[in-house]
């Protein structure tokens, strides 16, 4: 394999056309079509900040793990380390889990001069190796009850799979029932809901995705009622707000008799319509 300039390997045994002029920030060329357009140009750097994802490149220096210069092996190193991730998530350590996949992540990464040379095989190969890791960070953070960072998590693998333009209904009913679910215990249960509709039509009778659609249709009602709830006690008199609660209870009792009594001589004297 021969090192081009942007820095990925090509089998071919031709060297690379020269790397072009950086885009805009957040923009890829027309060539890698299936690269994403994130804020950041880094996967990684959706997920982390700065100093974090340099932290996971320096874990990695310290392992002997550095990114290669050589596209292949930057892939079978994100493997290794996703495996390892995965070995720890069926043990239920899941920051550890969360440690490996971003370290597969940073192996994925490429700049946007690096993705312009890329072959269609090779931006797939990236491509679904992406998709992969990511529904693996987005699982690890809904088993530790992390929902913030579960739908986020969603919604960076959606946003991907979009602009990869990757189909996989499968993949994509997982990040929309994580998403849903992840709300549903946030209690945006509007947002739940829609989540797991599209879920539901994307993959029908899941029954996992049924169950939480279920409970999120509940919760509407239940926020409705609600919500109607503390309109009609702002729009109540203080006359009004007296006569709530319980019939037995000597204030509740007095402030009805004293209403009434009022109705009564409003109606005598024609005031009340």
């Amino acid at each position: 394999a021969i090192l081009c300039p942007a820095g990925i390997s090509h089998s071919s045994g031709r060297p690379a056309p020269p790397e072009r002029p950086p885009a805009a920030h957040g923009c890829i060329g027309p060539r890698a079509s299936g690269a994403m357009d994130f804020d950041n140009e880094s996967l990684l750097r959706c997920f982390l900040s700065e100093e974090e994802a340099t932290a996971i490149a320096d874990w990695c220096k310290e392992q002997d793990r550095a990114r290669s210069d050589f596209f292949e092996h930057r892939l079978e190193e994100a493997d290794k380390f996703r495996e390892e991730g995965n070995a720890f998530f069926k043990s239920e350590d899941y920051e550890s889990a969360r440690h490996r996949y971003m370290a597969a992540i940073y192996q994925l990464d490429f700049d946007i001069g690096q993705q312009w040379n890329m072959m269609d095989n090779h931006q797939l190969d990236l491509n679904t190796r992406k998709l992969k890791v990511v529904s693996n960070v987005c699982a690890a953070y809904l088993k530790a009850g992390d929902w913030v960072n579960a739908k986020k998590s969603a919604d960076i693998g959606l946003r991907h799979m979009q602009k990869a333009e990757l189909k996989d209904a499968e993949a994509e009913a997982k990040f929309l029932y994580r998403k849903g679910y992840a709300n549903l215990q946030r209690g945006f249960t509007e947002d739940a809901y829609e989540a797991l509709k599209k879920a539901d039509t994307v993959k029908p009778g899941d029954r996992q995705v049924r169950q939480a659609l279920k409970e999120a249709s509940e919760g509407q009602k239940r926020d409705k009622q609600q919500a109607k709830a503390v309109w009609r006690d702002k729009l109540l008199t203080a006359e009004e707000k007296a006569c709530q609660g319980p019939w037995w209870q000597p204030a509740v009792l007095l402030a009805r008799l004293k209403y009434q009594a009022r109705l009564h001589c409003c109606r005598r004297k024609g005031k009340f319509a």
